[in-house]
């Protein structure tokens, strides 16, 4: 195949297809589906379909280019908030789903307002109240702009009240979240955003029946609350367990893990550069660092070492499951 060869225009399309189309998410495509702006019908294994004359008819009508999917493309997401923790959480968590996505950051109304326009996101997390920045004006004015009338925006506050839910809701939201973010919550709406359960479930299913765990921390409490979780899982996980930089190096010889828990208070972790060897051996376990409280300084460093994400010890526990897919 010649390079720059523009793919054949399908008969039919998937809502992904029609998501990366429109730019759009394929949530917003199935509820057009659903309100009869766009015809379509179910293939036989339930999923649906739209035909290309179609979709041809609806983006004339309103003013979409017609841009053929070649399968490269990236989901795009803007958070909309000052801090570079909010930042940090939605990148380490889009990092670890089995799709590709470019996240930007708009720290004032200037910066929303020009990404909006320039990078034309399909989702967008919108804290509700920052410097400059009036979250409940934002999302009407998105929802009343032709424009940007289909982007998915998810609330985010620090000052979460009922009231103030029922009226980002109303302005257009799907919904609001509470500050501090929840790293299951925001992986659950990315993931309902763009669809992408089935293509998670997959994922872990190929992991499933061999999965091992290692769980690097003198932290005797934590070892066996992760241990406690992990025992639960169907098939079973191996869960391995180290207390020291250089005991966890060895299992790792040993035994390969799929997954690492490390906790950054271990003594000897820092000077044996575990992390770093641990992600740069050939089976490149998903790494996950834990900290009582973790600075953004923290965060960078484990980061920077190797590990997907650093998060409060106390929020690993009890939602481990959930972080690994077992």
């Amino acid at each position: 195949m010649s390079r720059g060869r523009t793919p054949p225009v399908k008969d039919t399309y998937s809502t992904h297809d029609v998501a990366k189309i429109c730019c759009v998410t394929p949530t917003t495509v199935i509820r057009w589906i659903e309100d009869g702006l766009i015809p379509a019908f179910k293939t036989v294994g339930g999923h649906r379909r739209v035909r290309r004359e179609d979709l041809e008819k609806v983006c004339r009508d309103r003013g979409i280019p017609f841009n053929v999917p070649t399968g490269t493309e990236v989901g795009r997401i803007l958070v909309v908030d000052d801090e570079p923790v909010v930042l940090e959480l939605v990148s380490d968590v889009v990092k670890e789903l089995n799709h590709k996505f470019e996240v930007e950051v708009a720290k004032d109304a200037f910066d929303a307002g020009r990404l909006v326009a320039t990078f034309r996101p399909q989702l967008i997390f919108l804290d509700l109240m920052m410097p400059g920045v009036d979250g409940f004006e934002v999302c009407t004015r998105l929802k009343k702009d032709a424009a940007t009338t289909n982007t998915e925006v998810i609330a985010i506050t620090g000052y979460y009240t009922e009231a103030n839910m029922e009226r980002i809701i109303n302005a257009g939201a799907v919904a609001c979240l509470k500050k501090p973010l929840d790293v299951l919550e925001v992986r659950g709406r990315v993931i309902e955003a763009f669809k992408l359960k089935d293509e998670e479930v997959q994922q872990a299913a190929k992991q499933k029946g061999a999965t091992k765990v290692l769980v690097v921390t003198q932290n005797a409490d934590f070892r066996t609350k992760v241990r406690d979780e992990l025992t639960q899982a169907k098939p079973a996980v191996e869960v391995l367990t180290a207390q020291t930089g250089a005991d966890a190096t060895l299992v790792a010889k040993t035994a390969p893990p799929h997954h690492v828990i490390v906790s950054l208070t271990v003594p000897d972790l820092e000077s044996s550069k575990v992390i770093s060897k641990l992600a740069s051996s050939e089976h490149k376990p998903q790494i996950i660092a834990v900290h009582d409280e973790p600075t953004d300084e923290i965060r960078s460093a484990a980061r920077d070492a190797g590990a997907r994400m650093c998060l409060p010890t106390a929020m690993v526990s009890g939602t481990i499951r959930e972080l690994l897919g077992v």
